[in-house]
């Protein structure tokens, strides 16, 4: 299992960094391959991040409680992650963009996507077995935020934490954003705190989106969506993402702004399911 292991982590990574190739050469996106993408990302990471600490976990009711605290590091983890994925691969995007190599951002999704399930993972085989108290210091807190992000509303508590394999919702236009309307809601005060965390992690993740198209397109669609819609579920945040990456996908072809700028007249595209 020890040199499996490795060999596993690399089959998967060449896996998602293809997959993500193609997701962004296609056009229309495809939904249906965006979705399962990530839920290959997101469990296979999660599933080699646990077996990393596995020969801790032995006999059948500890590997039981194993895969039981995974699952649940999992479900509260995906929408951060997700979120932070898609931050991760705009910055990615600008720095291709600044030194002229091909855009790749699906790519730079998934596997950042299967690495933070994978550190999830580890870190809750480490909740149950920790190498040291001291991981208790940055576990608790960590999946404490991500649990307030995760579930906003009631309908939040279902097992899936994400049922977008088809999107119901028209695919909305590209309309430029103003400014950041997270922050002010969140100085205006009267919320819950769960709603101030994600309020606040929205705010800080909005200020340090870079300036390229896709990332862009994605930035507009998601402010224009939380202004039409403040008080919304987790999962309502999750079809939002998935949305403004349709709605921002033609412009990976885009190297400068002003090749495709934001304009409240472009034509919505249309969704591969």
């Amino acid at each position: 299992m020890g040199r499996l292991l490795p060999l596993a982590a690399a089959a998967l990574g060449l896996v998602l960094g293809a997959w993500g190739v193609w997701l962004d050469r296609t056009g229309p996106l495809s939904q249906a391959g965006l979705w399962s993408a990530l839920q290959v990302a997101s469990l296979g990471g999660a599933v080699l991040g646990a077996l990393v600490w596995r020969r801790s976990f032995r006999g059948a009711t500890a590997a039981l409680a194993l895969g039981l605290a995974v699952l649940l590091a999992w479900r509260i983890s995906y929408f951060p992650i997700m979120v932070f994925s898609g931050h991760i691969a705009s910055i990615a995007e600008w720095i291709e963009k600044a030194v002229g190599l091909p855009i790749v951002v699906y790519s730079v999704f998934l596997l950042n996507a299967a690495t933070l399930h994978a550190l999830a993972g580890l870190g809750a085989a480490w909740l149950l077995r920790p190498p040291h108290r001291a991981a208790y210091a940055v576990l608790i807190p960590a999946f404490a935020v991500a649990t307030a992000v995760s579930f906003s509303q009631a309908s939040d508590f279902a097992w899936l934490p994400d049922r977008a394999r088809q999107l119901a919702a028209p695919v909305p236009p590209l309309e430029p954003g103003s400014a950041n309307p997270y922050l002010p809601r969140l100085g205006a005060g009267g919320h819950a705190p769960h709603v101030n965390v994600m309020l606040l992690a929205a705010g800080l993740t909005y200020e340090t989106i870079p300036d390229a198209p896709w990332a862009r397109g994605v930035r507009a669609v998601l402010e224009n969506s939380f202004n039409e819609n403040p008080v919304a579920s987790t999962q309502d945040r999750v079809v939002e993402h998935y949305l403004a990456y349709h709605s921002a996908h033609a412009r990976l072809s885009c190297r400068h702004e002003d090749e495709c700028p934001l304009a409240p007249d472009v034509a919505a595209p249309s969704v591969a399911q």
